[in-house]
């Protein structure tokens, strides 16, 4: 595949020969916070004038964007990448299409949260991000795969994290970006009754119950130093478990302080694992100390509520090709 050449002029500076295109396809919901028309003129400037061939698929609403980018593909098989303005949902939506394809992402983050941005340090800088865009950055990664259906890149989990996305005004997310989602996990901790769920490594024989419960393909949640996977690796061919086995309040803030140096996979609360294999997570019902426990708990992938519980999880070896730094 041909992205562009590149060469040094007598400045030492360098120069892109535009007579070699790449078709590319810029994707963005255009009511996202951090998206306007400004943003996205800006955006095609640079990659035309860094000798990219632009189309566009601007989307309105969630789920669009896949949809779309479906359909764009069936129509045009000679493109050569699909770069994502945008946050995390509209990533996932964007990996959802592109799994298995070879068609590799490129990611301008100009979300609201923006956590795998942050965790794999991809610049925010809009010349910066397109300078990732060169053939040697891209890499053949891992995602996990819910009910053989869903992709993410991230993370999928349930607990009180979901409530907290559930709560989530669109409009306060807009207007407060991250700190809306600050408010919410602290509102959704301290009010949520925690309800028992249920974890099967399917090949191991492992058996553990739990009130929060995350499956993971990168190390950190929402923020850098939020490492509740420590762990892991996002081309390693497994993803990373971790569950609070304790209802208790105080053991849970225990265990959300110690994320950040790290140091709770060594507490007896907290179940981690890496696993290969097939997970189950399912809702425990023969336990009845909360009226809580008798509705279906929600699970989230990457940040957007997607179902409830039970699920099956397993991780899609090198599923797509991306560029990172």
């Amino acid at each position: 595949m041909h992205l562009f050449k590149c060469s040094f002029n007598s400045r030492n500076k360098l120069n892109y020969h535009k007579k070699i295109m790449a078709k590319t396809l810029l994707l963005y919901n255009i009511l996202s916070s951090g998206i306007n028309a400004r943003i996205i003129k800006k955006v095609s400037d640079v990659l035309k004038n860094r000798g990219f061939f632009i189309e566009k698929i601007e989307t309105s609403k969630v789920g669009e964007a896949a949809e779309k980018l479906k359909n764009y593909l069936n129509d045009n098989k000679d493109l050569e990448m699909v770069v994502a303005v945008g946050g995390d949902g509209i990533i996932n939506e964007a990996i959802n299409v592109l799994a298995y394809t070879k068609i590799p992402l490129g990611i301008i983050p100009r979300g609201t949260g923006n956590a795998f941005a942050k965790d794999r340090k991809i610049p925010f800088y809009i010349k910066k991000a397109v300078d990732v865009f060169k053939k040697e950055n891209i890499r053949e990664i891992d995602l996990g795969i819910i009910n053989d259906e869903k992709y993410f890149l991230m993370m999928c989990s349930c607990g009180f994290d979901v409530k907290a996305l559930s709560a989530l005004n669109p409009n306060l997310k807009k207007k407060f970006k991250i700190l809306a989602y600050i408010y919410h996990g602290f509102k959704a901790f301290f009010t949520y009754k925690p309800v028992e769920v249920i974890l099967r490594i399917t090949d191991e024989k492992v058996l553990c119950k739990g009130y929060f419960c995350i499956v993971s393909n990168v190390r950190s949640y929402g923020f850098p130093m939020a490492q509740i996977a420590p762990d892991a690796t996002i081309d390693d061919g497994v993803l990373d478990i971790c569950m609070f086995m304790s209802r208790d309040k105080l053991s849970s803030i225990a265990n959300i302080l110690a994320i950040f140096v790290k140091m709770h996979i060594n507490f007896k609360n907290v179940f981690y694992s890496r696993t290969a294999a097939e997970v189950i997570i399912e809702q425990d019902f023969t336990e009845d100390f909360n009226s809580d426990n008798k509705v279906p708990l929600r699970v989230q992938a990457d940040g957007d509520i997607y179902c409830n519980l039970p699920v099956k999880i397993k991780v899609a070896k090198k599923a797509l090709n991306i560029f990172l730094p």
